[in-house]
């Protein structure tokens, strides 16, 4: 029976042409014939078989007499001679983060079946060319550990083979800096934060020396400015209204990942608002500047849509708002705009006057409901008083509203909601409660859009504080950037009675904004002392 080498890497297609050649240098590619190679490929969950599953097949090669390659490398033909696995590693075998370790093998051709197994328990079986297992580590807690895997290879007449290898894994623990960033060009802060896949992306204000609206897109595991960043308003505008004092309120990506970004011009009651969207490299697409009494607090990106939520000047003395929601199509044509004003579904009061606010202050786009939710808070009347409550409304892609809740009043006198985030198929928003005789203290809310109710919550003991940006990472922990009056916390929890896996004090700072990406890392973001300031921590 003749054999070959079959090559079954799983590392992506560029991997190949090493793999090939380590095959060759084994077994000599100038007499050897009839033979194929396979190669795939995954980024599947750790027991290879819960995640997307990308395969890669080789062309099949052939040599001649002259000596151009044919085929894979042979083995001589002996009869009834097990298989053989000529190499099985995982590349990497060390992992000291979060991050991703892969299976890779090379096995004789007559292989018609591979089993593998990890700490004696099996993960994966199946034919070679189907091979794929991938290790995932996400944290210490999860992740932690030493771990033996073996390899068996089978052939069409039940011989088989072995092999083994090792796979250590040491992890930070949770909340352990990875990086920091600090502008150290002049006065500035951050107020929103978001992942890309090459780059981390913090948005807020620089003075240049006037306040103008910035961006920075950083290295996701050094946190250090890429070239050309920052990048401010006034570099990229083709508006010459558009002037100084400005900053950007909120940042979002679409599936393109291009920037959109909310901004406010100008001051006090004579702000307008501004949206652009700008090309992953900066370029400016199209930006939209709004009218004198309308300011912006927040960005969604949705299917070809994106969405601003903010506030409408209604009256000056003194100065009332109602909630302001807008939507734009991917080429910057405004599609639908609403106001958000009381009675709002499920109120039993009027405000025909129009004396009580509403002030969204966050929103996303969630495909789990298919409804854009908006989270914010407003003034109301409860027991003949005016107080302010915690809301969150539902409108569908376009612009009519769904539904809407209010706070009751049952966990505190007043409360307020100020970020959002998915998590899982959860939608959590978190914000502050505060009873009339204590200070402001963090709240965190676990929404149900399908009944416009609030399915539970976490209220922290930490007097004077407040969360203004929270996140969740792929273990479906949360990060949270919290402030009190003098000191910045970056927080984090699980659940609603879970202690905290960390509490981070830093004095002199106030912290915004928080986002986590695909492999974990969060980032929380704002100003330290009075320079912006983000800190990237371990999952």
């Amino acid at each position: 029976m003749s054999r070959s080498t079959l090559l079954l890497p799983l590392a992506a297609a560029g991997c190949f042409a090493q793999v090939w050649a380590d095959g060759s240098a084994l077994f000599g590619s100038e007499t050897d014939s009839d033979a194929t190679s396979a190669a795939a490929t995954s980024s599947g969950a750790s027991e290879g078989t819960g995640g997307p599953v990308q395969t890669v097949t080789s062309e099949t090669p052939t040599t001649s007499s002259t000596g151009s390659l044919e085929s894979s490398t042979t083995l001589p033909n002996v009869p009834n001679e097990p298989p053989e696995i000529v190499s099985f590693t995982v590349e990497p075998d060390t992992l000291l983060e979060a991050g991703s370790a892969e299976a890779l093998a090379i096995v004789s051709a007559d292989v018609v079946s591979l089993t593998l197994r990890v700490d004696g328990e099996e993960v994966w079986s199946g034919p070679p060319s189907e091979f794929a297992w991938v290790f995932h580590a996400t944290s210490k807690a999860a992740s932690e550990g030493t771990y033996a895997l073996e390899l068996v290879a089978s052939d069409s007449e039940g011989l088989t083979a072995s092999a083994s290898a090792m796979l250590w894994v040491t992890l930070p623990e949770t909340g352990t800096q990875k990086c920091v960033f600090e502008e150290d060009v002049g006065a500035s802060w951050l107020t929103a934060t978001v992942y890309a896949d090459d780059a981390l992306i913090v948005a807020g204000a620089l003075a240049k020396p006037s306040l103008e609206a910035t961006l920075w897109r950083l290295d996701r595991d050094s946190c250090q400015p890429q070239a050309g960043y920052p990048w401010s308003i006034s570099q990229w505008t083709a508006l010459p209204e558009v002037q100084p004092p400005s900053q950007i309120v909120g940042l979002a990506l679409d599936a393109e990942g291009r920037m959109a970004l909310a901004a406010n011009l100008g001051s006090g009651v004579s702000r307008r608002p501004y949206i652009a969207v700008l090309s992953p490299e900066g370029a400016l697409e199209w930006e939209r500047l709004g009218p004198m009494g309308q300011t912006y607090s927040a960005i969604a990106a949705g299917p070809e849509r994106f969405f601003v939520v903010g506030e409408l000047l209604v009256g000056e003395a003194p100065p009332r708002y109602d909630g302001l929601v807008e939507s734009y199509d991917a080429m910057g044509t405004k599609a639908w705009s609403d106001v958000l004003a009381a009675p709002l579904p499920g109120d039993s009061f009027p405000d025909d006057m129009n004396i009580y606010d509403e002030h969204p202050h966050a929103v996303l786009w969630s495909e789990d409901v298919n409804a854009l939710v908006i989270a914010g808070e407003r003034f109301v009347l409860a027991d003949k008083n005016k107080r302010q409550r915690a809301i969150f409304t539902r409108y569908s892609a376009n612009g009519a509203i769904l539904g809407a809740w209010t706070s009751d009043g049952s966990d505190a006198d007043e409360d307020a909601l100020l970020s959002i985030t998915a998590c899982g198929d959860e939608l959590v928003a978190s914000g502050w409660v505060r009873n009339e005789q204590s200070t402001r203290s963090p709240a965190t809310r676990w929404l149900d859009p399908s009944s416009d109710a609030v399915a539970k919550r976490r209220l922290d003991l930490l007097n004077s504080t407040i969360i203004q940006g929270i996140a969740c990472d792929r273990e479906q922990k949360f990060a949270a950037a919290a402030s009190s009056e003098f000191t910045a916390f970056a927080l984090g929890f699980r659940a609603g009675d879970d202690p905290f896996l960390f509490k981070l004090d830093f004095p002199d700072s106030t912290l915004k904004a928080a986002d986590c990406d695909d492999r974990g890392f969060c980032v929380v973001g704002g100003l330290h002392g009075d320079r912006a300031w983000a800190r990237v921590h371990h999952p």
